[in-house]
């Protein structure tokens, strides 16, 4: 269940620009400490290459975790083909983890 602090995280992303948003949101979230970075999803990219709200791939996907409620975030996006993403709380991680480092 998600808290009043992450809650306000989730988004539909429909374009590169709130795609951008999105992770300069995830990033300054982490960064404040209010969000922990887990790693990447399959077809995603360590968060460390896209922090800055470019160079992404043709896939986004990449997992956090709310420090206040333990609640998983999961930015995803479908870049190739521009059919968007979102930021959304989900009950798991979906396939495989890859786990790297994103440094605050």
């Amino acid at each position: 269940m998600s808290c009043g602090k992450c809650s306000g995280l989730v988004r539909e992303i429909r374009n590169p620009q709130k795609l951008t948003e999105s992770i300069l949101l995830l990033r300054t979230e982490t960064e404040k400490g209010n969000l922990k970075y887990l790693g990447f999803g399959s077809y995603g990219q360590p968060f460390s290459q896209i922090a800055n709200g470019k160079n992404w791939g043709d896939f986004v996907s990449n997992y956090f975790v709310c420090k206040l409620c333990g609640q998983v975030i999961h930015l995803r996006a479908e870049t190739y083909h521009g059919s968007g993403g979102k930021i959304a709380a989900v009950e798991s991680i979906l396939g495989k983890l890859y786990i790297d480092e994103f440094a605050t």
